[in-house]
């Protein structure tokens, strides 16, 4: 009998959202801008005042590979358009970019390893939202000037220990190869090589 085993799935989605919560211009105390931290800035608020749309994929695929061996990959891809105040559409910014995870895993009765790699795709300023174009300083430059999201790559790895019926150990470290990114419309960037151990106890 074959030690190989595969299991695949696919699902696909699409939601409309009538009057959704979208940041617009918005006056206070019947004035549009303000002084904020020492700038003139533009007052705006979330308000229920657009349609919305999102669709998209998410799919798997799972292998028992022989001598303890598992691969597994998930993909995710999603689009959407938001209704602006002058009735044309523009990419919604909740909607993330292609996102797609592999993973090599080892296992054993009381053991578990796992290296796995995480991947996001570029957002390219023509795929930008209408509200994101204007935040430069959140996102990379082009070659023409212009912001945009670029793509990113983490690889990871990381071991689980089954000391007792009552006592687990877990650690590993994620972004290997401490690659600086700063995941989509995200004002931080994403941490560098790092290192996590824990101690986990059920009774």
């Amino acid at each position: 009998m074959s030690s190989w085993r595969f299991k695949i799935n696919l699902t696909g989605f699409y939601t409309w959202l009538d009057d959704a919560m979208v940041r617009r211009d918005f006056t206070l105390n019947g004035r549009d801008s303000i002084i904020y931290d020492g700038e003139l800035s533009r007052v705006q608020a979330i308000q229920n005042a657009a349609n919305a749309e999102v669709w998209g994929i998410e799919a798997g695929i799972e292998t028992k590979l022989p001598e303890g061996f598992f691969f597994s990959s998930r993909l995710t891809y999603q689009k959407g358009e938001e209704e602006l105040d002058d009735g044309t559409k523009s990419p919604l910014r909740h909607a993330a970019p292609l996102m797609a995870m592999l993973k090599l895993s080892y296992v054993m009765p009381k053991l578990k390893f796992e290296l796995y790699s995480v991947h996001c795709s570029e957002v390219s300023y023509d795929n930008l939202p209408q509200e994101e174009r204007g935040k430069d300083y959140m996102y990379a430059m082009d070659e023409n000037g212009k912001p945009y999201s670029p793509g990113w790559y983490t690889i990871n790895f990381k071991m689980m220990h089954q000391l007792s019926d009552h006592l687990s150990l877990s650690g590993g470290v994620e972004n290997l190869t401490d690659q600086r990114y700063r995941p989509y419309s995200s004002g931080l960037v994403a941490p560098g090589r790092n290192f996590i151990l824990s101690l986990r106890a059920g009774f």
